[in-house]
């Protein structure tokens, strides 16, 4: 009985789980910072909530308005002595869920993960609006129902890293000139 037993923790010992990748998202932390033509930076989530399916928001290890804020506060930096103000406002940043079911039996039903999001930027001179940016796009991933927690997530933090690449790209493509 005790060989039996000896045998079943040596075997249990030599069992490993798999490694399972964090969820990570884009952060620039590590990358150098770059500097708008503005003395103060700005940022306003004001996304909505919601609790509820089909929205995944809350479901995730991170909310895409948290993401895409800390991207932005990480990303970019201002110039003390500029009196120039830069406003970036998320209004959207919605993860939904929609099934797509099949119309033959020997195709799965798939869920279709939509990302959608808009930022409004606002650059000021003094109290004065000088320019204001529209930001806006989505994100599209569809996966098999049957799709492991690690496969939807690998999915989701793509979705999530696509936008905040997109809405860096572009707001340093469109810097005012003051």
């Amino acid at each position: 009985m005790l060989k039996k037993i000896v045998f079943l923790c040596g075997f249990l010992w030599g069992c490993t789980l798999p490694t399972v990748e964090p969820f990570q998202v884009t952060d620039f932390r590590d990358e150098v910072p770059i500097t708008l033509p503005v003395g103060q930076i700005q940022i306003e989530d004001q996304t909505t909530r919601y609790t509820e399916l089909p929205h995944l928001e809350n479901r995730i290890p991170v909310t895409p308005a948290y993401a895409l804020k800390t991207a932005l506060e990480n990303r970019f930096t201002n110039l003390p002595d500029s009196k120039n103000t830069a406003t970036f406002i998320i209004n959207t940043a919605d993860l939904t869920q929609k099934e797509q079911l099949s119309d033959h039996w020997y195709i799965l039903d798939n869920i279709e993960y939509l990302l959608n999001y808009q930022i409004d930027i606002i650059y000021s001179k003094g109290s004065t609006h000088q320019q204001v940016q529209h930001l806006s796009g989505w994100e599209k991933q569809a996966l098999p129902k049957r799709s492991s927690l690690r496969d939807k997530e690998s999915a989701w933090q793509k979705m999530i890293n696509a936008m905040i690449q997109k809405t860096t790209n572009k707001i340093q493509t469109d810097l005012p000139s003051f």
